[in-house]
């Protein structure tokens, strides 16, 4: 009978251990849903800082040239801007 024992004490274990292991494949299957939900959120999210960091640069920008406050700052954010274009232009002629 001691053998019956161990053997149902081995099966009993076994079983514990499958159903743990479904269990965390579901936990990690259910995670692995949430981080790429996360990360399309992360993704729109950081477009979108980038869109009103565009937008910010914009209005100081036209702020700087309409209202006649701080010339010498909208010249170098205008100068800025032009070297970035013709940074652009150049990486487009290669």
């Amino acid at each position: 009978m001691a053998g019956s024992d161990i053997v149902k004490s081995v099966i009993a274990r076994a079983q514990r251990l499958m159903d743990e292991n479904r269990r965390l494949r579901a936990e990690a299957a259910r995670l692995s849903g949430q981080r790429e939900k996360l990360k399309g959120d992360n993704r729109k999210l950081t477009e979108r800082v980038a869109e009103l960091e565009k937008r910010i640069n914009v209005l100081e920008l036209r702020e700087g040239l309409t209202s006649g406050g701080n010339t010498k700052q909208a010249r170098a954010r205008v100068n800025r801007l032009m070297r970035e274009v013709d940074k652009c232009i150049a990486l487009l002629n290669r």
